[in-house]
């Protein structure tokens, strides 16, 4: 993501308030962390579009593994901070893109990218992204990039 990401970008955001359990020592939400609080996000993401993520399975026969994961580290949330978790998603064949921020109050703390495969829950083969599902939950078609993971 860029160097002026701004909230306007996104889709959806989350509000979560630091745990004691996800900082260090020194109050400094340990780095691995973030990796959960993007998961959170775009879980609460297919609540707000109405698909409880524990129902994907049954209504599209489907599920997602990541495939890559990168994060970009600015400034640390601290413990009983509030932070806001800010996604977007787009779909392409069998990927599906999430470009993802948080955010205390205006300043970026991180930036990051997850990208999923959508396997066949039966099979476990790549299946291409529903394109109902696609619809369901607001997902943008990808534009190409010669650095598309």
């Amino acid at each position: 993501m860029g160097k002026n990401i701004r909230k306007e970008e996104f889709d959806f955001y989350h509000p979560l308030r630091v745990r004691y359990a996800e900082s260090d020592p020194q109050g400094i939400v340990f780095n691995a962390n973030y990796l959960t609080y993007f998961d959170v996000a775009i879980t609460e993401y297919f609540r707000n579009c109405g698909l409880p993520y524990g129902e994907l399975n049954s209504k599209f026969q489907a599920d997602f593994h990541v495939i890559h994961c990168e994060i970009d580290y600015k400034s640390p949330a601290r413990f009983d901070e509030e932070i806001q978790i800010y996604l977007k998603g787009s779909v392409s064949g069998v990927k599906v893109f999430w470009d993802l921020a948080i955010f205390r109050e205006s300043e970026l703390l991180c930036s990051g990218k997850l990208v999923y495969a959508c396997v066949d829950s039966k099979s476990g083969s790549l299946k291409k992204v529903d394109s109902e599902l696609a619809t369901f939950l607001k997902w943008t078609p990808k534009v190409s990039s010669s650095q598309e993971t």
